[in-house]
């Protein structure tokens, strides 16, 4: 028991901070502030904790149910900055908005850790446990403007399917059991290489746990939940979402769509159905989500339709996963990217002054250059990242997903992936071209920069514009970190 608990110290951690937040978030005081500062150095102790055991060796832990390496602490301290980013950027946003600011902080930490978790689940119980723990507090937080009916229906319709999917990820699970005798995801990953008896059994629960977590990261055609839920919840629910969920969700697909070993000669057919599968899923990612993004007013659904895209992009670099090597580094590099990207533009549009987000329209961003030209920078930086121009962390990361889709025989696919990069530019140049060709239209909101939020803007900003100018470091950070062990 106790050689378990060092290395679970980043956890230990996090969960202590949610139990002390939440008591202190019922101590009667005008401001909010103690839950608030609880949060932080909670998510700052744990980063911390996972920083300092990143080169260590990995470990299997809780009779092989657990796995600390460096994925996981990697995935927990950004995770963790993240939450604090959010937290510091958009603390004036709940304050205007009335919303119930402390359940909101011990809420967002359990998120968090149900997202670590998820992330370094070696079993396929722990995975359900951890992905229910990271999305209940999602379905509260979706719905936490509970006198607008935007909101409630976000977290409704989140929360239906959301809980479908979850049986379904469950459905699957028993039929892996079935064929298997176990849960276990190295277990399960050696049967099918050594031919399972049950091995059209385990293929259709394969099957049934990667489509569960397609709908988690919006892949089409489950991407229907999506525009509506960004649209209802509040901005920075929207922004942990776009980041913390999105990125634990994809690297769980990673290591789910890898259960089974495709090396045998008798796997060859259903490789070939996983990887039509991913395929089609990217594709249709690709075109509605650069279609319909082209085609919006509200600037949440959008950037909605724009996750979705990107979602798409990413599948690319799963398709470039099934060599022998299982190579992730493009993944990670992009959530990585796409990660602070999305931080940033949440930010910024929570600044908003209009309530209820009814000041997220397009035409609100109509002259901004001239009421806040340092908001129309950092705006522009998001932005033409997310399009993927150069020198901007958004093109290399799309140039390693259409490199490693390449090198997956995938050159149809990419060439779909361009054509989608060149009609959604469209739709990340247009705000840029109002805020700065025209003059504010009659009725546009205005936008109330805070010092946290601008510190954080400019720490996203900086960190996209470094890394689209120098990406190699990160590249090689994360280069060679493996899936499985």
């Amino acid at each position: 028991m106790i050689p378990d608990i060092q290395p679970m110290k980043p956890w230990i951690c996090l969960s202590a901070g949610i139990l002390i937040t939440l008591l202190v978030s019922v101590i009667r005081t005008e401001s909010k502030r103690p839950a608030q500062i609880s949060a932080l150095l909670t998510l700052a102790a744990s980063a911390v904790f996972g920083f300092s055991g990143i080169s260590a060796e990995s470990q299997v832990l809780m009779s092989g149910a657990f796995e600390v390496s460096s994925l996981t602490l990697v995935s927990l301290s950004a995770m963790c900055g993240l939450a604090a980013m959010f937290i510091l950027g958009t603390g004036h946003y709940l304050s205007r908005e009335k919303i119930h600011i402390s359940d909101y902080y011990h809420l967002l930490l359990i998120l968090v850790l149900g997202a670590s978790v998820l992330v370094a689940s070696r079993n396929l119980v722990v995975t359900f446990i951890a992905l229910e723990v990271m999305s209940l507090p999602a379905y509260t937080l979706a719905g936490f403007r509970r006198n607008d009916s935007r909101s409630n229906e976000a977290a409704l319709k989140y929360f239906i399917l959301g809980g479908a999917m979850g049986a379904v990820f469950l459905l699957g699970s028993s039929f892996i059991f079935g064929a298997t005798g176990s849960l276990d995801i190295s277990e399960v990953f050696s049967q099918s290489g050594a031919g399972s008896a049950g091995s059209l059994l385990l293929y259709l629960g394969h099957l049934l746990v990667m489509v569960s977590f397609l709908f988690k990261v919006a892949a089409a055609p489950l991407h229907f939940w999506k525009p509506d839920v960004y649209e209802g919840s509040p901005t920075p629910v929207s922004g942990l979402m776009a980041t913390i969920i999105t990125s634990a969700a994809f690297i769980s697909l990673l290591r789910l769509i890898h259960l089974v070993d495709f090396s045998p000669a008798s796997a060859g057919a259903y490789l070939d159905l996983v990887r039509s599968t991913i395929r089609v899923a990217a594709m249709g990612s690709l075109l509605i989500g650069s279609m319909i993004m082209i085609t919006q007013r509200n600037l949440k659904r959008m950037l909605a339709y724009s996750s979705i895209t990107h979602t798409g992009y990413l599948l690319l670099g799963v398709l470039g996963s099934f060599d022998p090597k299982m190579e992730i580094t493009s993944v990670l590099v992009y959530l990585l990217g796409y990660a602070a990207m999305s931080t940033g533009v949440f930010v910024l549009l929570s600044l908003s002054k209009a309530p209820s987000d009814s000041g997220t329209e397009l035409i609100d961003l109509t002259g901004l250059v001239k009421r806040a030209p340092f908001l129309t920078f950092l705006w522009s930086v998001f932005l033409f990242s997310m399009a993927g121009m150069p020198f901007t962390v958004g093109f290399f990361t799309k140039y390693l997903v259409f490199m490693a889709s390449l090198g997956g025989g995938e050159t149809g696919l990419v060439i779909v992936a361009a054509l989608c990069t060149v009609i959604g530019a469209y739709a990340y140049v247009r705000p840029i071209a109002l805020m700065t060709m025209r003059d504010a239209a009659p009725g546009a909101t205005d936008w109330e920069p805070t010092i946290g939020s601008q510190i954080v803007a400019v720490t996203a900003a900086g960190f996209v514009l470094l890394l689209g100018i120098i990406p190699n470091a990160m590249i090689q950070y994360l280069k060679g970190i493996p899936l499985i062990h």
